[in-house]
């Protein structure tokens, strides 16, 4: 003997259902502060000075950690023409061209990686009281090689355009 069992949708629905009270969805993108995770990716052909044989691709993740620091998290893809990674440096910045050095802002002690021409393996350090996520908001990530830039990272909210 077998046992057929259908399920339809044909009973009504009850005017205080949650499909009829216009309830909006959960949207997870962070468009205002306080933000809790913010992400960079290198722009394609950044080049200001055209000096750049290769440019650097790769991503960064900025996640603010339960316990008030904020975790960097990245990894280069291309762009690592020198297997040393003494002749790099990493900062934030507020402009990618001509950027003021800030030593709080300054990634280059802190992040440790090997470098695979043309790339680097991915990094990771957690950062405490050296800045906010409010405060590299809107900023830039650049990579320099000596003391020429050769990729510059937006920093962004997840989610934001």
């Amino acid at each position: 003997m077998f046992f057929i069992i259908t399920f339809t949708n044909s009973v009504p629905l009850e005017n205080k259902s949650i499909s009829l009270k216009g309830e909006t969805s959960i949207v997870k993108r962070q468009l205002a502060p306080p933000f809790f995770s913010l992400h960079a990716f290198f722009e394609k052909d950044f080049d200001p000075f055209a000096e750049v044989g290769e440019y650097v691709s790769g991503t960064f993740t900025f996640t603010l950690m339960p316990d008030g620091g904020i975790r960097v998290i990245g990894q280069c893809n291309t762009g690592f023409t020198d297997p040393d990674p003494s002749v790099y440096t990493i900062m934030i910045v507020s402009r990618p061209v001509c950027p003021t050095y800030i030593a709080d802002l300054d990634l280059t002690p802190f992040l440790k990686y090997t470098i695979n021409v043309p790339g680097t393996s991915g990094f990771q350090h957690d950062f405490y009281n050296k800045f906010t996520l409010e405060e590299i908001h809107h900023m830039f990530v650049v990579v320099k090689l000596g003391g020429t830039p050769i990729g510059a990272a937006y920093i962004e909210a997840v989610g934001e355009d």
